[in-house]
């Protein structure tokens, strides 16, 4: 199961200082590796996002979704959504559960509504990018850098173009 906090995003994601990424230069593989590991503790691990990975690939429906409502909170709202795994080598983590919404509208009495529509909820997120230094393709730069990520998703009205 996963446990994920808006709040705590959104808090650890705006209060992050740049301390992590300030060591300043280019690091070796083994004080990058002591620096990713203090990040993941320091920020990423408060959030639970590496100990609780998402469920394995839901292949179900927008209508499967809608007949069955049970399980995961994430497979019982109005906008459900599934998981899938973002990865990125030159980012710390490498591995980030991105929400991707399963419906074009709302589940709205046990049927897909079109008159509304799912849509993600984001949330900045702070990773570390690492890059090769050119004087030294053994070494890498590390700076601070956020991201949207989408946690959920929700039910909205549509835009109307007048």
């Amino acid at each position: 199961m996963m446990r994920l906090s808006l709040a705590s995003l959104l808090i650890f994601g705006q209060h992050a200082s740049s301390s992590c990424a300030a060591a300043g230069g280019c690091l070796s593989g083994k004080r990058l590796s002591n620096l990713a590991d203090r990040f993941q503790r320091r920020y990423w691990d408060k959030l639970a996002l590496v100990k609780y990975p998402p469920p394995p690939r839901d292949a179900r429906t927008c209508a499967q979704l809608a007949q069955e409502m049970s399980s995961s909170l994430n497979s019982r709202a109005v906008s459900p959504w599934k998981y899938s795994i973002n990865r990125d080598v030159d980012r710390i983590p490498h591995e980030i559960a991105f929400a991707e919404c399963i419906c074009q509208g709302c589940i709205i009495n046990q049927h897909e509504d079109l008159k509304y529509n799912s849509v993600p909820v984001f949330a900045p997120l702070m990773v570390l990018k690492k890059t090769r230094c050119g004087n030294d393709p053994s070494k890498y730069e590390v700076k601070n850098d956020f991201i949207n990520v989408p946690l959920a998703c929700t039910c909205v009205v549509p835009k109307y173009v007048k």
